[in-house]
């Protein structure tokens, strides 16, 4: 488990997908340690200089300069109660600075103990025992509700223990549909025979947690590439700028859900629900959404290009300036959806009737940029 811990932290140096971006992550700042030896010397130096001049050099100073006149007879007393004066503060200056280390001590320790409570949750991850699993997930959450330093980590974990344990069938070895009808057909077997909660609670768990997000700063990228994720439930789920592409989402409820700029490539979202959900400039490209539930979906700006639609409920949804080029939207209601501004061109496959100009879609001529890439083999030589 700790090399799937280690795997998860050195994600950074993974070679990303042929035609992506290179997905830049947040570092962390350092954690707070103690003073090192040499600091430590100079602040104990520095502390006996400053004794001395309180009690020898300051008084004697301090009384020639606000009472100069005092009698040789009244002097020592002067001097002892500037000096009694001085030590009182001195030594309320070194009660906060003990205070200071205490507290600087007791960080250090609470970081020992989370070190310890994260080793062990990470251990009982690979536990044969799925509510070993299950408490080792909602752990991992609360130490990053605890220390603000940990929480990219622990979303790394969390997606390396979703991602590798659970990969989806690659794309060569998926169902191809023959004809419309067919593909309903699909859209209604390739789903899993039982919810994700109910088929691997652990997993579900810690999709859960990784789509709450409020402990991730920063956007941090959730590496789910590849992922099978059939039947999982994220309603609302926070997955901006998540990396799910070739992933399996089939039969998977996204009400709501927030998957702005997420990168969606080659993904499988066959009969998913996703009305209300924010995909305002996702990568959809070649995706799968057979007949699935787009109402009141955010797809503005978003890359469709080769997706098929196929029987999708479009029932105001939103595809203003999206590239639907090579899409396929056969059987689909699009004169329910806003596209004002989308882009197509002779490869779009439009329902019977529709009329794409009316819509205020926008015919790409050979002027027009190509679409993307989807990997480095496409990009012109």
């Amino acid at each position: 488990m700790w090399k799937r811990w280690e795997m998860a932290r050195n994600r950074r140096q993974l070679r990303a997908l042929p035609g992506h971006p290179l997905r830049e992550q947040e570092r962390q700042g350092k954690r707070p340690t103690g003073l090192s030896r040499p600091i430590t010397v100079v602040v104990i130096c520095s502390s006996l200089l400053l004794v001395a001049f309180v009690t020898v050099v300051a008084p004697r100073y301090l009384l020639g300069w606000d009472a100069p006149d005092t009698p040789v007879s009244g002097q020592a007393k002067a001097i002892n109660d500037i000096r009694t004066t001085l030590l009182q503060g001195l030594a309320g200056v070194a009660l906060l600075v003990g205070a200071f280390f205490s507290w600087r001590q007791l960080q250090v320790s609470n970081q020992g103990q989370i070190t310890q409570r994260f080793a062990a949750a990470v251990e009982q991850l690979g536990s044969v025992s799925p509510e070993v699993r299950l408490g080792a997930i909602f752990a991992l959450e609360r130490i990053a509700d605890d220390s603000p330093y940990d929480r990219v980590t622990i979303a790394e974990v969390l997606c390396a223990f979703v991602q590798r344990s659970w990969p989806a069938d690659p794309s060569s070895a998926r169902p191809v549909a023959r004809d419309p009808a067919h593909k309903h057909e699909l859209a209604l077997t390739h789903r899993a025979a039982d919810s994700l909660s109910v088929r691997c609670t652990d997993r579900q768990a810690a999709m859960t947690v990784l789509g709450r997000r409020a402990l991730v700063p920063n956007r941090h990228v959730l590496g789910l590439a590849r992922t099978d994720l059939r039947g999982a439930r994220l309603a609302f789920a926070d997955l901006e700028k998540a990396d799910l592409h070739y992933s399996d989402l089939s039969d998977v409820n996204l009400e709501s859900a927030d998957l702005r700029g997420a990168d969606l490539t080659g993904i499988w979202l066959a009969g998913s629900f996703l009305r209300g959900a924010r995909l305002h400039r996702a990568d959809l490209r070649s995706a799968i959404l057979w007949h699935v539930r787009l109402e009141e979906a955010d797809l503005r700006a978003t890359d469709l290009s080769g997706a098929d639609l196929t029987g999708a409920v479009l029932n105001g949804t939103c595809l203003d300036q999206a590239d639907l080029r090579g899409a396929d939207l056969t059987g689909t209601e699009a004169s329910r959806a806003s596209l004002a501004g989308a882009v197509a061109d002779a490869s779009t496959v439009w329902p019977g009737g529709f009329d794409a100009a009316a819509a205020g879609v926008v015919t790409a001529d050979g002027s027009a940029p190509p679409p993307r890439p989807q990997t480095w083999y496409d990009l012109p030589r």
